[in-house]
């Protein structure tokens, strides 16, 4: 129970200090007050900026995760797409993540590679000490070695 409590403030975290940090027009897109620039918005599983709008069947490219519009206030309700609720498409995740950051596999460039940005981003957020740009290149970098390495979701990693 407590990796799942850690996990569950550590999602909070992620979640806050995008919304805190990463100022938004309101709309389906997050647009920087500051720049004009429109980011992403962040998955409702993972937390992680990776969804072009809301509501709009984007998938997240870290934990694929096709996004309905169900958020926290409906997170027992079954998410049509991807056939289970939210609390347990975040329990998946949570899993999985957990198993990358414990892995033992000093041969395997992509875990090794995947396991080292994860917590250099993640770090970063907690401490609140990396500038916007930053956090963003080191979640493209999650995505890009997702996507070139065809992992359709982080639990899927382990499958290769």
């Amino acid at each position: 129970m407590k990796d799942k409590e850690k996990y569950i403030d550590n999602f909070n975290q992620r979640r806050d200090f995008f919304q805190k940090n990463f100022a938004l027009k309101i709309g389906r897109q997050r647009t920087d007050l500051k720049s004009e620039d429109i980011l992403k918005n962040s998955c409702p599983v993972c937390g992680y900026l990776t969804l072009d709008e809301r509501d709009s069947f984007d998938i997240c490219a870290i934990c694929f995760w096709e996004d309905d519009g169900i958020d926290d206030f409906e997170e027992n309700n079954e998410s049509g797409p991807n056939h289970m609720t939210l609390k347990e498409g975040r329990e998946i995740f949570q899993k999985a993540k957990t198993k990358l950051l414990t892995a033992n596999v000093n041969d395997d460039n992509l875990i090794d590679t995947l396991k080292s940005t994860f917590i250099k981003l993640d770090n970063s957020i907690e401490q609140n000490n990396l500038e916007k740009f930053e956090i963003i290149r080191l979640q493209n970098e999650i995505v890009d070695l997702l996507t070139k390495n065809r992992v359709n979701g982080l639990e899927k990693l382990f499958d290769k």
